[in-house]
């Protein structure tokens, strides 16, 4: 099962798993009456009335819309986080950004965008644990996901 985020009201959404910790697809707007969905690895393109079959009229209700400006980026150190962080700093050694989500939390979180190589091969992951990028090979941060696979075409092509 999956839930749909509204990042832009009416032109994009991001597809993440049941337990919000990992984006799985996208929804963006490219035309007037068209939108780009990727999803498990597949590139299609629905019009509204399509998108609006496939997966509802919530993508569009004015509920979604008020709660997308609760789901804005917050910034640290220039790098875009979900959350209001806390203990916010600059891991010097290894080049990123880190936070906690609660004040009293002991699990650091980095800000920003990640290509990480797990057994499968290269992940892309939006502030993963900072345990993740200290037991596996990263490039990062990206302050946008379009950077970082302008990155990965560029320097991590088979």
């Amino acid at each position: 099962m999956s839930k749909i985020k509204t990042i832009k009201s009416n032109d994009s959404w991001i597809i993440i798993n049941d337990k919000d910790t990992d984006k799985i697809g996208s929804i963006v707007k490219t035309g007037e009456n068209q939108y780009k969905i990727k999803f498990q690895g597949l590139n299609k393109f629905y019009t509204k009335s399509q998108l609006l079959k496939s997966f509802g009229k919530q993508l569009f209700s004015k509920r979604l819309q008020k709660q997308s400006k609760t789901t804005t980026f917050k910034i640290l150190c220039d790098y875009p986080t979900d959350v209001d962080h806390y203990n916010g700093m600059y891991d010097v050694k290894r080049q990123v950004p880190v936070y906690t989500k609660d004040k009293k939390s002991k699990s650091y979180y980095c800000a920003g965008h990640y290509l990480i190589k797990l057994n499968k091969g290269w992940s892309e992951m939006f502030c993963p644990k900072a345990i993740t990028i200290q037991k596996y090979k990263f490039y990062g941060p990206f302050v946008t996901s379009q950077k970082l696979k302008a990155f990965s075409k560029k320097f991590l092509t088979k």
